[in-house]
């Protein structure tokens, strides 16, 4: 077996496959496949793409949910070292468009959508080549000619695994244009490596799989942990509660990763407790901040060792609470640096912060991107000279080594002169028993020059009032942090991995002026 940290992608595969060719891999809810036949299937494929003249560091487009072939076209890429560029199948024509347009790909996998949401002929222009997949288009080839076409055996192509680009992930652009994270083979292997490691992963563990595999989290954090250890994954297109927790209870599923706003959807569910989930065994939070309460609400009524975990798409892992930690730890704070990444907090000046002074997190390590993909002064304002990532999210280290974080620096709502950080008043927001999320944004003011608002979801059945919720924040926090506006809202507005996006919640907000916010997701 190889040292794991000079594993590429394609090893991944390759090392599951030799030591459990016939073991279960997927399960996408109407098939199950082994690891001989995935890696079968990736071969192949890496053979069909290397005759079409793909071959190493060209981009390929994938516009794909979380489909079997996903998975396979990943690792054919891997294999002959094209660079993947996987983005959500839901984008519409102008998100395409800039993806399309700045990474300039080779091929592009596309589904049926993909000719309502942009059109195969505009794409043509951008992109020299498209393969259909679960539909077929007269003049296009599909996925399942490439995998049956004669082929040849072809070795994998040397991977430089600290600088070679295994992805470019497209940001989600909560502030502003997305910008290509461009990351090694090293950031998200080790990435997997070490979450299997530190969570006690074995070939016995079963995944479930809903978060999207175009993301940092679903790709690095679920799918390729599991491979690397041989367990075995559940599938999922898209993210349903009830079939969720069907599937934990008939496929004793035992980890479940997920951002926040899947973990508060199984709770919401009023017949949770007609589930058998005694196989959960444990998993991570992470993607977007949760408060502690609900925490500790995830880890007691679906009974798993939750863990909280920091990253971002462009350093991968950062931060795990560790699995075997006090339970306030692992309530409290976003856990310490894992192996091979360094951590420290910075002021404005970009100078290290003594312990528990709140500032900038500032990253170091293996998952560092290696820059936004054709963005040369972007990249260079947020990485230094030495190596240092600056994250523009706000967050404070604890005597122990413990990360807090306190919220973005762009988020900071400055009333009056005085700084007012969003994290305090949506965690106190979560502790009210009739509240089951939060958002708090700052909006203009002629007076004071931003004023407080808060969006607040509340649990169904429940009635609230305005003054009742700014009674309760008065009792809490002085009073220039309580929000002047209280607005009410059945969704808000979020990203593909779950994150609200404020500067959209914002802008809804000033265009409803008084009226409640109401069916904003996306």
């Amino acid at each position: 077996m190889k040292d794991s940290k000079s594993l590429s992608v394609y090893s991944l595969l390759e090392q599951a496959a030799n030591k459990f060719i016939g073991e279960e891999a997927i399960f996408d809810t109407n098939r199950r496949i082994t690891y001989g036949e995935i890696k079968q299937e990736a071969d192949r494929l890496a053979s069909a793409l290397s005759l079409r003249g793909i071959s190493k560091g060209d981009n390929l487009a994938i516009a794909l949910p979380n489909w079997y072939e996903t998975i396979v076209i990943y690792f054919a890429a891997a294999k002959i070292g094209a660079i993947i560029v996987p983005f959500n199948p839901k984008y519409k024509a102008y998100e395409i468009q800039h993806i399309l347009m700045n990474s300039k790909p080779k091929l592009a996998f596309v589904t049926k959508e993909f000719d309502d949401n942009f059109g195969f002929k505009d794409a043509l222009f951008i992109v020299p080549d498209m393969i259909t997949v679960r539909f077929d288009w007269e003049g296009l080839s599909s996925y399942q000619e490439l995998i049956t076409e004669e082929n040849y055996k072809l070795e994998e192509t040397r991977i430089e695994v600290d600088n070679d680009i295994f992805c470019i992930l497209y940001t989600s652009g909560t502030t502003g244009v997305p910008k290509g994270v461009m990351i090694t083979h090293r950031g998200v292997v080790q990435s997997a490596v070490t979450i299997a490691s530190e969570l006690y992963c074995s070939e016995q563990d079963v995944f479930i799989l809903p978060a999207p595999l175009f993301h940092i989290f679903g790709m690095a954090v679920n799918l390729f942990c599991a491979v690397f250890i041989g367990a075995r994954i559940v599938l999922l297109e898209r993210f349903n509660s009830i079939e969720v927790l069907t599937l934990i209870e008939n496929e004793n599923v035992t980890i479940l990763h997920g951002v926040p706003a899947m973990f508060i959807k199984l709770l919401e569910r009023e017949n949770l407790n007609q589930f058998n989930l005694a196989s959960l065994r444990t998993g991570i939070v992470g993607a977007s901040p949760i408060p502690p309460l609900k925490v500790k609400e995830i880890r007691e009524r679906l009974g798993m060792n939750l863990c909280q975990s920091f990253g971002i798409t462009e350093t991968a892992t950062v931060t795990l609470t560790p699995f075997h930690d006090d339970e306030r730890n692992i309530l409290e704070t976003l856990g310490k640096q894992i192996p091979g990444v360094e951590l420290r907090i910075v002021n404005d000046d970009r100078s290290e912060l003594p312990v528990g002074e709140i500032g900038e997190i500032s990253i170091k390590g293996f998952g560092l991107m290696k820059g936004y993909y054709g963005m040369p002064e972007e990249t260079a304002a947020v990485i230094d000279d030495d190596g240092w990532y600056y994250t523009g999210d706000l967050g404070l280290l604890t005597n122990q080594g413990y990360l807090k974080f306190v919220g973005r620096k762009k988020e900071i709502i400055i009333r009056g002169g005085f700084n007012i950080y969003p994290q305090e008043i949506e965690a106190l927001l979560a502790k009210y028993p009739k509240v089951v999320e939060s958002a708090v944004v700052g909006i203009p003011d002629t007076m004071m020059g931003e004023i407080v608002c808060a969006a607040v979801k509340l649990k169904s059945g429940i009635e609230c009032s305005e003054d009742e919720i700014k009674s309760y924040l008065k009792k809490n926090i002085a009073n220039y942090k309580v929000p002047e506006k209280i607005v009410f809202t059945t969704n808000f507005p979020v990203t593909a991995s779950g994150k609200i996006q404020k500067l959209k919640l914002r802008n809804v907000i000033l265009a409803q002026e008084n009226e409640p916010i109401i069916n904003t997701e996306r």
